[in-house]
């Protein structure tokens, strides 16, 4: 009878304790610029153009010289009907753009906006 004194409490205590707020670890590995782009990314060609913002957003955080996370906002924002905001977006990514490989990811993004303008495939409509 002494053992179930104790036990019933216990139990209680486990339970009340599973009831509390989840807590949010996050793993430094997966925490990087280059992951955020690549899920951005991902989410674009699926359509899911604010959760792809809000990865692209965090790339920026992470590493705000980033130009392919300047570049995927760019064109979220073209996804979304904001090609001026795209395009300002774009010009950012261009002034810190520095290698050639990241000068070309800047054509590309361009080319693919002004692609987007002309045919009028913005999400939502």
């Amino acid at each position: 009878m002494s053992k179930i004194k104790w036990v019933v409490p216990l139990l209680i205590g486990f339970c009340l304790a599973g009831c509390g707020p989840d807590t949010i670890f996050v793993r430094p590995g997966l925490d990087t610029s280059a992951l955020h782009v690549a899920n951005g990314y991902r989410l674009l060609e699926r359509g899911k153009v604010d959760d792809a913002y809000r990865e692209f957003e965090r790339a920026k955080e992470l590493e705000p010289y980033c130009v392919k996370a300047y570049v995927g906002l760019g064109l979220a924002l073209g996804k979304m009907g904001d090609f001026d905001g795209g395009m300002k977006t774009l010009a950012v990514a261009e002034r810190i753009a520095g290698s050639a490989q990241e000068h070309e990811e800047v054509q590309k993004g361009y080319a693919q906006l002004n692609a987007l303008k002309h045919t009028g495939q913005v999400d939502g409509q």
